[in-house]
């Protein structure tokens, strides 16, 4: 093979090289802005459920560690004699209902400072936030400035893990040591 022949190929391979390495760029870029589409689109729904109570919604969009969270909060709450009178009359007797029951006092609270609708307070959550991802499989959400949350890729859909946004406040409540510890280890 002659010196020309040799100097064609290595750049042919090497443009061959570059091609791949910009497809595989723009198939990750791409397949970030869908994902950051799909991140979005669930921070809406959730938000939108969380904000009217939806605890079915609630529960489909959020990651397992937040679920493990809110039955650790409902627990704690059992066992509180401050709140136990408040859950009878409520008529609290397992974690749906507890979710439904906070939510609404925490929906209560958020809309109270900002009145505005659900609608347009899960768009305001959903299109102001930053999305920025950690991995293929995991991406921080800020909202000003704020750790709002973290989404998690399951099973091809993207979940949402509020339990470091939450387990400041929740541990606040909880005096049981041994709680307390299962709190902070999630």
């Amino acid at each position: 093979m002659s010196k020309t022949a040799i100097a064609i190929t290595c750049i042919l391979l090497s443009a061959l090289s570059f091609c791949s390495s910009a497809n595989a760029q723009s198939r990750h870029t791409q397949s970030r802005d869908e994902a950051t589409k799909a991140i979005r689109k669930t921070a809406y729904e959730m938000m939108k459920a969380f904000l009217t109570q939806d605890v079915a919604t609630f529960k489909r969009h959020s990651a397992k560690r937040t679920l493990d969270l809110i039955e650790l909060a409902y627990q704690a709450a059992r066992q509180e004699p401050r709140y136990q009178e408040e859950f009878q009359k409520a008529g609290i007797t397992n974690t749906d209902q507890f979710l439904n029951y906070f939510m609404l006092g925490m929906a209560t609270q958020y809309l109270q400072g900002m009145p505005i609708s659900p609608d347009a307070a899960a768009t305001r959550v959903a299109n102001d936030s930053t999305v920025t991802f950690v991995s293929d499989s995991e991406a921080r959400i800020v909202l000003r400035c704020t750790g709002f949350a973290r989404a998690k890729l399951v099973s091809r859909a993207w979940k949402m893990d509020l339990t470091d946004w939450l387990k400041e406040a929740v541990l606040k409540e909880v005096s049981n040591p041994e709680l307390r510890a299962r709190i902070k280890a999630l």
